[in-house]
């Protein structure tokens, strides 16, 4: 018959230089426990060791005819179709099964631990989807595994597209497939095959010393001569890209990952390994300077430096092309998709939880609330081009700024505890100065003065702790910024102050359910305003129209609401103007203006009107984030 075949063209494997100072001795037959504080390095320094990289040119071949074998797709290949066909260095693999899937086996002696594709840039979706399956060092082979496409990446687009690394653990055979046999495999793409030795140490947890923010003992950090890293490349007078340079504004965020990697490395050693080659994978694959993610986390919690200078600088990294600038890019080593069916372990959420409210506090940012951050550019996988300003959670996933998977359906859905441990575990976020100021700030901008000293005392240790939010939550839950969002309310609809009782009987109605917004809408619904706007329908739709939407309405939508009073009351009305996307857009500006003294961007704008409008009895959110974000608190420096 005639069958489709592809050839790998045997490249000599590239020996790399020798790797970074290792360290003695993981114990790895038994579970790892994490540290708690930043410890003096307990690891002897050891022999360096080597990691090996091996290409191999993946490119179509005419259709041969070739005798038909057993579907190898499914199960273990029959002996006929384990050694595939090799011809002058050219290895055939031929078509096993009705759909057309091409497989063939390519030994590795010398052995291997992690796979993975890559092809230029410009062959885009010419290249069909890759899966790739592995024989084990016992000799039994592995099911079928996608090769994703990755989208970490640095924020300028690379020359190179390729799947993300997969450690498969000690291998000497691999088989390549394709899934659409209407697919030709164009010439370019490339399979990589990655080897190191394991580093092993006396110690799971012990670290490198690590540099805490002020006041705070820091997460316990595995260190890149600890698990043998590969030196970064040059970055003299040559290089003059930004990636792998310190963020000239500091660190803003934290962006969460997962590296796809099995989940079954049963030891530290593994978890090292595997680290090592992706970091292999990234310089000579990728062609990147160093590994991608900052800071990365295996099972048992323990957290590992990435990218060179990742403990004390805000290193850009490569994990989120068009949001790595002011970013720390934290990877959980293992795969957490629904089909995996696989969720973070409660160590491993807590390091993630740890490493990140660490690094940010040492920029005074809370891990909590969210933050505005601008796309540098649209690379492999991106949602946003650049320039576009998309508001993220400050602890945000790398799905919620390109079209990915990662950190995998499971890992997704523990980012709410994340963020919760987060503000928990760290012990301070903000210089003793910075919490006092943005005390002060937020008792000014809620209830018209300054705090006292003693207010500023009450919240200091709770504001260090967890940034604002806690605070923010309790103001707008306390009887004084209720009154006095009561009495601004009185004076600018009604013209005069509230008397005590009306003070009380407004207060109860909030604590019955009703939020301080509301207060607002149920003036305006009053007739005590109806009769000082004028007295009549007409006139009392233009004061809605100038309180709410700032502008005079045309005679057309008078006759609208009008006709709307007469049916549906002013309660309604009221509500369904204030409802209107353009109320609502007047509201996010006053915010914005009140809180940090500028207008929002057409991103944050869009954000909040389509936000609030599903809920529109509060705008306690949009407060609540607001002042939460690094911006509200420089403002706060500048003013205090």
């Amino acid at each position: 018959m005639v069958g489709k075949a592809i050839t790998l063209g045997i490249v000599p494997a590239l020996a790399l230089s020798a790797l970074g100072p290792t360290a003695t001795a993981l114990t790895t037959d038994q579970t790892p426990e994490r540290a708690t504080g930043a410890t003096d390095s307990a690891l002897a320094d050891a022999a360096t060791t080597d990691a090996s990289i091996e290409t191999l040119a993946v490119t179509e071949a005419p259709a041969v005819e070739t005798e038909r074998v057993a579907d190898v797709t499914e199960a273990a290949p029959e002996p006929a179709a384990e050694a595939a066909t090799v011809e002058e260095g050219v290895v055939v693999l031929d078509t096993t099964d009705t759909a057309g899937r091409a497989a063939g086996t390519v030994e590795a002696p010398d052995g291997f631990q992690t796979v993975g594709a890559a092809w230029p840039r410009e062959l885009g979706t010419t290249v069909p989807e890759l899966q790739v399956r592995t024989r084990s060092s016992d000799g039994t082979w592995t099911g079928w595994t996608h090769l994703e496409m990755q989208s970490d990446g640095a924020d300028e687009e690379s020359a190179i597209a390729s799947s993300a690394p997969l450690y498969v653990g000690e291998s000497d055979a691999v088989q390549i497939a394709t899934v659409d046999p209407r697919r030709s495999v164009p010439v370019g793409v490339e399979l990589t095959l990655v080897s190191s030795d394991q580093v092993t140490t006396e110690a799971a947890t012990t670290s490198g010393a690590v540099a805490a923010a002020a006041e705070t003992v820091g997460p316990t950090i595995i260190t890149r001569d600890e698990w043998g890293a590969n030196p970064q490349c040059d970055l003299g007078e040559d290089y003059t890209g930004a990636t792998w340079r310190p963020a000239p504004g500091g660190l803003k965020a934290a962006s969460v990952h997962h590296t796809v990697n099995p989940n079954d490395y049963d030891t530290v050693a593994e978890a090292m390994q595997a680290i090592k080659n992706d970091q292999v994978y990234h310089q000579q694959t990728n062609g990147w300077c160093d590994i991608g993610y900052n800071f990365l986390v295996d099972k048992w919690g323990n957290v590992y430096e990435g990218a060179a200078g990742s403990i004390d600088e805000a290193i850009i990294g490569a994990h989120t092309g068009g949001f790595n600038t002011g970013t720390v890019g934290v990877a959980m080593l293992g795969t957490f998709t629904a089909e995996a069916g696989m969720t973070p372990t409660g160590a491993q959420q807590a390091a993630v939880a740890d490493i990140a409210a660490y690094r940010l506090a040492e920029y005074d940012v809370a891990p909590t609330g969210s933050v505005t951050l601008t796309s540098a550019g649209k690379t492999a996988g991106g949602r946003f081009e650049a320039g576009t300003q998309v508001p993220l959670d400050r602890i945000f996933s790398h799905r919620d700024t390109h079209f990915t998977e990662c950190p995998g359906e499971m890992g997704y859905e523990v980012l709410p505890a994340i963020r919760a441990q987060a503000a928990e575990r760290a012990v301070v976020h903000l210089s003793a100065e910075a919490v006092a100021n943005l005390v002060q700030s937020i008792y000014k901008d809620a209830l018209g003065r300054e705090a006292t000293v003693g207010e500023v005392a009450f919240w200091q240790a709770d504001v260090a702790a967890d940034g604002p939010t806690r605070l923010i939550a309790a103001m707008e839950a306390s009887t004084k910024y209720r009154k006095a969002r009561i009495v601004n309310a009185y004076k600018r609809l009604l013209g005069f102050t509230p008397t005590a009782a009306r003070i009380d009987a407004e207060l109860r109605l909030i604590v019955s359910g009703q939020t301080v917004d509301e207060v607002d809408m149920r003036l305006m619904s009053s007739s005590t305003y109806y009769r000082a706007e004028g007295g009549t329908d007409a006139a009392y739709v233009r004061a809605l129209y100038a309180e709410m939407l700032g502008r005079v309405p045309t005679k057309s939508q008078t006759t609208l609401w009008t006709g709307r009073l007469a049916t549906q009351g002013r309660a309604a009305v009221v509500r369904s103007i204030w409802n209107n996307p353009q109320a609502t857009s007047r509201r996010v500006v006053a915010a914005y203006q009140h809180y940090l003294g500028v207008n929002p961007t057409s991103g944050q704008s869009s954000y909040w009107v389509e936000r609030l409008s599903a809920n529109d009895r509060s705008d306690a959110a949009m407060r609540a984030a607001i002042t939460a974000t690094d911006k509200y608190a420089a403002r706060a420096d500048a003013r205090y």
